[in-house]
């Protein structure tokens, strides 16, 4: 079991971090350690909002009721070997904030039928990206009442994330469980990468 620390600061006029950077921090924590190239089936849950800086654990056995709370879990495998990452909200306030607009997604993306497609010439990671545009796409074509929010997502790999400057990013939805879960296809150039689902709140 390894345990690390995650700093962030908050983005905008958030008072929260969200589920993008949190994946983020943990991707950069893990490029230490592992070899990317290796590392498949990648999963995110949110399972609570994160207010504060948090510890990530690593480990291969993972048992829910070891843990009063969890913020967030993601599991992924190496070969065959499935890892598991806890992350758990600690007591370290976060002091910092930065600038951060999803104006620039929402103004060039594009919509069309159950797509929506966005170039990307910025330096912003496909997950913060994806979810920019997922949720401007529904507030545009289902609702803008109430919350949309991130509850996980997929990818296939991690190897194909990082390239992505200069790419035709897209969002196809796949399925809508009554606004309560759905589902889309995340894809770079056409190509099919990973899932991302939103629920509304």
């Amino acid at each position: 079991m390894k345990k690390e620390n995650l700093e962030f600061c908050f983005k905008g006029t958030r008072t929260y971090v969200q589920s993008p950077d949190i994946f983020d921090a943990v991707v950069k924590k893990l490029k230490k350690h592992y070899d990317m190239n290796e590392i498949t089936d990648i999963k995110y849950s949110a399972y609570e909002m994160l207010y504060s800086n948090a510890d990530m654990i690593v480990t291969t056995n993972f048992n829910k009721d070891d843990y009063q709370k969890i913020n967030s879990i993601i599991t992924f495998k190496i070969e065959d070997k499935k890892y598991y990452i806890i992350v758990v909200e600690n007591e370290n306030k976060i002091d910092c904030s930065q600038e951060y607009s999803e104006e620039l997604v929402r103004e060039k993306s594009i919509i069309n039928g159950s797509k929506i497609e966005f170039i990307n010439l910025g330096d912003d990671s496909i997950t913060e990206i994806a979810v920019s545009m997922d949720k401007y796409y529904f507030q545009e074509t289902i609702t803008n009442d109430g919350k949309w929010i991130v509850t996980k997502f997929e990818y296939k790999n991690l190897k194909d994330l990082f390239d992505i400057k200069g790419k035709r990013l897209g969002l196809e939805l796949k399925n809508n469980f009554n606004n309560k879960l759905t589902k889309s296809i995340i894809t770079i150039d056409d190509k099919a990468v990973g899932y991302l689902y939103f629920s509304l709140i």
